[in-house]
């Protein structure tokens, strides 16, 4: 249950980060989780693609790393994207 919080909250960062950035595409997402965290790429990127099938596809990459941080703490550590400028 706290993942699928967690996810979301992925969600509005990449979201986010790529609306300031003008990145309309997303083809490669580096992220860190805690150590506890059950999140991995595929399930990752299934929760992205049903929320912006337009930003995320089956051309994105996820890299899921595991790192002894507090319960419930992500970084996203790089975003590589296609620019609308």
């Amino acid at each position: 249950m706290h993942d699928t919080h967690l996810i979301e909250k992925i969600y509005e960062s990449v979201a986010e980060l790529c609306r300031q950035n003008f990145i309309v595409k997303v083809n490669n997402l580096d992220i860190e989780v805690d150590e506890g965290s059950h999140i991995n790429g595929p399930h990752l990127l299934d929760h992205l693609i049903d929320r912006d099938s337009s930003l995320f596809g089956d051309w994105t990459n996820i890299d899921v790393k595991y790192r002894p941080f507090e319960k419930l703490t992500a970084v996203i550590t790089s975003i590589d994207g296609e620019s609308s400028e």
